[in-house]
């Protein structure tokens, strides 16, 4: 298999002059965690047990907790993972018997907004955030329920998120017989460009080495497999995620210098889904070792609307943790039915604009309802209108006056399809 993907490597160079590879590494026995941005190649690693829980901070109405799921492994010692269960009781101030503790939780991989202290919540519920409900007359999210880690060392830690006042939460935890309380606040406003906090229970801390603006996670995870007998096993697996605010299409037996974006209607599939990657693209065969499925091609859209065609050539397994891919960027995701004479607004701004300034847009397309929106480059929507379009000159609305400085990305939105630009703003 080296052989082949060495091979193919050196085909694939010669047909793109744009394109480049890269290499990604989560370490021996996969001990590490890979966060990687595609325009510029960084890559911030993390050990797995560096963090425990995380923390999501990528808007003023989010309350997502993760699990950190990453763990080792080894042929021969199971190594050891983070657990989290469903305590049985919602006082804090109860001692817990760990032979009481039923109900584990899972992150779901679904999105980047609910994770496994998520897991309980009632989605018709818009106040429910499974740990926690919200009163809008106080703006406070006040915690409900308690939660027990087991922590890699074997030790129990009982948990309760008090509160998110504000942007600011407020966590609690300690051991099951209620000794060694600690407590943590962590204002999300102090962590909006990584988009999280992560966590570390055993130093009492965020991590300050946490990783900004991230595309794809490369390490281990849980995720729900089929186990053979109409159940269903959670199963660590080694694979990519995608990062907030990332959308990513699948082009499954196809040939990868040949597919094309937006002829193969891939531009329509995007999915913020964030297991489109996922791990099945490689298989293992007792002869051969890893194989890399090489007919199938990722298309990533990153939060600056650029596209990047992705195919992986090459997996290492357990020895070094390494993955090799190819990238090459096709370019800004700017129009709404390329080829066509309605690709888009004839012109729009002004780009740069300033806060509380009016933007306007000259449409050459039928009158069409549409939405406007400002996200920023983790993907969150800032500022939104909803309105009718008609040909011609037209203005969208009014910036907020507190937008800080920066480049953000407006969107015009006509049904399934959308435009969308990068957009600065000025002070």
């Amino acid at each position: 298999m080296r052989k082949l993907s060495t091979l193919l490597i050196l085909a694939l160079s010669g047909a793109a002059s744009a394109q480049s590879f890269v290499e990604l590494a989560c370490g021996a026995n996969y001990a590490q965690q890979a966060y990687y941005r595609l325009d510029d190649d960084q890559t911030v690693k993390l050990g797995n047990g560096s963090w425990d829980i995380l923390l999501t901070a990528v808007g003023f109405q989010d309350a997502g907790i993760f699990l950190n799921e990453s763990s080792s492994s080894s042929f021969t010692d199971p190594q050891p993972e983070l657990e989290l269960w469903l305590a049985p009781t919602n006082d804090f101030n109860d001692p817990i018997d760990p032979s009481a503790l039923t109900q584990r939780r899972y992150n779901d991989e679904k999105g980047w907004l609910y994770g496994a202290l998520n897991a309980d919540r009632n989605p018709a519920n818009p106040f429910d955030y499974g740990w926690g409900a919200y009163n809008p007359a106080t703006n406070r999210v006040t915690g409900n329920r308690v939660f027990v880690l087991k922590l890699r060392d074997g030790s129990y830690r009982k948990l309760s998120i008090d509160s998110l006042v504000v942007s600011t939460y407020h966590l609690r935890w300690a051991k099951l017989d209620g000794s060694d309380v600690q407590t943590l606040a962590i204002d999300k406003k102090q962590h909006g460009a990584a988009g999280f906090a992560f966590v570390s229970l055993a130093e009492g801390k965020v991590l300050s080495t946490a990783p900004q603006g991230w595309d794809l996670f490369w390490g281990r995870y849980t995720t729900p497999l089929d186990d053979g007998q109409g159940g269903i096993l959670e199963y660590n697996v080694t694979g990519v995620l995608s990062g907030p605010g990332i959308a990513v299409a699948e082009a499954d037996s196809v040939d990868p210098l040949e597919v094309d974006f937006y002829a193969g209607g891939y531009d329509k599939l995007l999915s913020n889904d964030p297991t489109v990657i996922g791990s099945d693209w490689k298989t293992y065969d007792f002869a051969q070792g890893w194989v890399v499925d090489t007919d199938r091609v990722f298309f990533v859209r990153t939060r600056d609307q650029h596209v990047w065609r992705m195919v992986i050539v090459d997996f290492e397994g357990i020895s070094t943790g390494n993955m090799v891919f190819e990238k090459y960027d096709l370019g800004m995701l700017a129009s709404l039915d390329p080829g066509t004479p309605a690709a888009g607004p004839a012109s729009a701004g002004p780009n740069p604009a300033l806060p509380g300034q009016e933007l306007f847009l000259e449409w050459p397309g039928e009158a069409a309802a549409a939405t406007v929106r400002l996200f920023d480059l983790n993907g969150s929507p800032l500022w939104q209108r909803d309105l009718t379009l008609n040909p011609g000159f037209q203005v969208l609305g009014t910036l907020p006056a507190d937008l800080p400085a920066g480049t953000y990305i407006l969107q015009v939105q006509r049904g399934a399809d959308r435009w969308s630009r990068p957009w600065v703003i000025l002070r």
